[in-house]
């Protein structure tokens, strides 16, 4: 089998890719792109639980009036 320049510019940019700050990578790549496949199990655990429950808490919306 042939070895194409799609091949090349793969194992190229992997050979590479080793150099460029992950910051940079990711910067392309929209969160929730960055996020999939990942577990919530996995993200949550990176966060103290006081963290996890100060971002709930700004998340919930104030609870409407009934007339």
């Amino acid at each position: 089998m042939p070895y194409t320049v799609e091949q090349y510019k793969r194992d190229y940019i992997l050979s590479h890719l080793k150099n460029i700050p992950a910051e940079e990578v990711l910067s392309h790549y929209k969160p929730e792109d960055r996020l999939a496949g990942l577990r919530t199990e996995d993200v949550l655990s990176r966060y103290k639980p006081e963290q996890i429950e100060k971002w709930l808490a700004s998340q919930k919306r104030p609870k409407r009036r009934q007339k």
